[in-house]
């Protein structure tokens, strides 16, 4: 009869002493680094960088390249980043089960590199941007199929939020990016509209113009905060994700994303016209109209967080990666024991 120092080979279980109850050997060995199924997933996620590594380097260049019509990628850069960080952190939820999923992980690969081919040779009739869009869209499936050949379908279900999170590293459009922009334009408006009328500010306003005793200003796609708009809703979602227990609550939390950029995006409007009109016109091209969105960015992102306390009212107490059981008696780590 086996005693507590034998082997973990003479266990009925195969556990080593000391190990996390519940985990088989293959998720043991997907924890370690150094392992088989570990350096084939990085293989494939280097050759992947290399075949891509024209479109990444176009990413690369917009997003570092300030003041052109394609700074609005500059948020692309930090999405994989954010994806690993959250894959790094629920990596024992994630990896409870794995096996080799080779079925969808090659028909994924495949479609990858089909898309980039066929993108890469279709580039005049997508256009520049379109075909930008598609290629990275490639390589995200292409990273996507790799995770799905290493650990299997089971895994991806359990990290399904933070690897589809990757298809933000897609770059969008502008026939898709128009209809945000322009509601927020629009939202911005009514906002700066609705200062004016608290304040007493006489202003005659048609359409998006705003016309003042001395100072005239036009709400264009300019000043609807594209930067600001993309990182709330970004950080919307990952609030949602990590802090909300239900669907629902984190819809709410992203659709409520767009109300509060509006919000504070028509109050910086609103201050610098006043600024303009009352004390010096040079206020619509100085600095602080230049530099002084990062306050209402800070502004937007505690309203977020306020509205995320709200929705988290209803919930049980719970710490980040620490969730009550079933029974309510014991809580179960989601993060690998020390």
């Amino acid at each position: 009869m086996p005693t507590p120092s034998q082997s973990s080979s003479d266990s009925p279980t195969g556990e080593k002493p000391g190990a996390r109850a519940g985990a088989s050997p293959r998720t043991r060995q997907a924890a370690n680094l150094g392992s088989p199924r570990n350096w084939a997933f990085g293989i494939l996620l280097m050759a992947s960088l290399w075949v891509f590594r024209m479109p990444l380097r176009t990413l690369l260049h917009y997003a570092l390249w300030e003041d052109n019509p394609y700074d609005k990628y500059s948020y692309t850069l930090a999405i994989p980043l954010v994806s690993l960080a959250m894959v790094w952190f629920e990596r024992s939820k994630i990896l409870a089960r794995v096996q080799y999923g080779f079925g969808a992980g090659v028909i994924l690969l495949l479609a990858g590199l089909i898309l980039k081919g066929f993108a890469g040779r279709d580039l005049p009739l997508l256009g520049a941007d379109n075909a930008l869009s598609a290629q990275i869209f490639a390589l995200v499936l292409c990273w996507l199929g790799a995770f799905l050949l290493g650990y299997g379908t089971g895994a991806f279900r359990a990290g399904a939020f933070p690897l589809l999170f990757l298809l933000l590293t897609v770059p969008m459009p502008d026939w898709l990016l128009d209809k945000p922009v322009t509601a927020v334009q629009y939202g911005s408006a009514e906002v700066c509209s609705w200062v004016f009328a608290l304040g007493g500010v006489p202003v005659l306003r048609t359409g998006l113009e705003f016309i003042l005793a001395n100072t005239a200003i036009e709400v264009a796609k300019e000043c609807s905060g594209i930067h600001s708009t993309l990182a709330i809703f970004i950080i919307s979602f990952v609030a949602g994700h990590l802090f909300l227990s239900t669907a629902t609550k984190r819809v709410v939390l992203v659709l409520l994303a767009l109300p509060i950029v509006c919000v504070t995006n028509g109050l910086r409007i609103a201050g610098l016209t006043l600024l303009a009109e009352y004390v010096s016109p040079s206020f619509l091209y100085g600095r602080l109209h230049r530099e002084g969105g990062l306050g209402f960015f800070l502004l937007a992102l505690a309203l977020l967080f306020a509205i995320l306390r709200l929705l988290r009212g209803g919930q049980r107490p719970e710490t980040f990666g620490v969730k009550p059981s079933a029974t309510g008696n014991q809580v179960t780590s989601t993060h690998p024991e020390k």
